[in-house]
């Protein structure tokens, strides 16, 4: 039933995009973080030992499921991402899809991601020590990824779920309007600092040990993407459009489960093109990035 078991910590992996991994909080009060992986094994657990307390990391489609299965738990989210849960229009700002695109998100969100409206009876902060009876889980606010986006640390487990700061290979996602590089920069270092024995990951492999040279090694895909962009620009002026085809960060254009890379691309380029403007690396020209010597 379970692919991690540490005390009353256990991970169910769930696949790739639009699932997650989820964490499950074997106690008195039994909780699911991130309830989007195996629907047979949720339904299962809950039968065992009735889901008590249902948490959510940050607010993205891909981490909400299966949340429609427990509407008698209570609802948990990170103060700041609290919005996208009020409205699936809050959700679709988080993109700024065109019109058309809309449609396409809608349809995913509804129909493959189970959307539904759903109040929080409680927002999460950074501190909060939450307690599930004899478990304590230390909440801790990693924006970047989303704008309240949260880290969840189990210290007598010596367990962090990072959620999706989630160690792939294809290094951090920060493609939503509000998500920020340097925000997930700081997060990262954050999240490094902490001993533990364990990272559990949302996605990827789910389960690895806590050695902070892994954090290390996903950020520095951020600068290993801005190096590649700039020796880009460096072969002459490009459109936004250009860098975006170019594919530094996800390569060729594709959709995956619904998901327009291509978007994604496009909003962490921009993202990067502007932190070098402000660098006084790069100017924008008549519509044209140019490399400053």
């Amino acid at each position: 039933m379970f692919d991690f078991e540490k005390g009353p910590i256990k991970l169910i992996l769930g696949g790739k995009y639009p699932h997650c991994h989820t964490v499950f909080v074997d106690d008195q009060k039994s909780a699911l973080i991130d309830a989007a992986s195996k629907e047979d094994t949720l339904r299962a657990l809950d039968q065992r030992n009735p889901v008590k307390i249902l948490l959510v990391s940050h607010g993205h489609e891909d981490h909400i499921m299966y949340n429609y299965l427990f509407p008698q738990a209570a609802f948990w989210v990170p103060e700041a991402d609290a919005h996208v849960f009020l409205s699936i229009n809050n959700l679709l700002g988080c993109y700024s899809p065109t019109d058309e695109e809309r449609a396409q998100w809608k349809h995913l969100l509804l129909e493959q991601c189970h959307y539904e409206v759903r109040k929080a009876d409680r927002l999460l902060k950074d501190g909060d020590m939450l307690e599930f009876g004899r478990t304590r889980c230390l909440v801790i606010h990693t924006p970047g990824h989303t704008p309240g986006h949260c880290a969840f640390h189990f210290p007598e487990e010596k367990v962090l779920f990072l959620a999706d700061m989630d160690l792939v290979k294809g290094g951090p996602y920060y493609g939503d309007v509000a998500s920020s590089i340097e925000q997930t920069l700081d997060s990262l270092l954050r999240l490094a600092a902490i001993d533990v024995e364990v990272y559990l990951t949302s996605h990827g492999r789910g389960i690895h040990d806590g050695d902070p040279d892994q954090i290390h090694r996903f950020a520095a895909h951020i600068q290993k993407r801005e190096n590649a962009l700039l020796e880009f620009l460096a072969q002459g002026p490009k459109t936004l459009e250009e860098v975006t085809q170019k594919g530094i960060i996800y390569g060729p254009p594709r959709v995956v489960a619904g998901w327009d890379l291509s978007i994604s691309e496009r909003s962490m380029m921009s993202k990067h093109l502007k932190r070098l403007e402000k660098q006084c690396r790069v100017t924008l020209e008549a519509g044209r990035y140019e490399f400053l010597e």
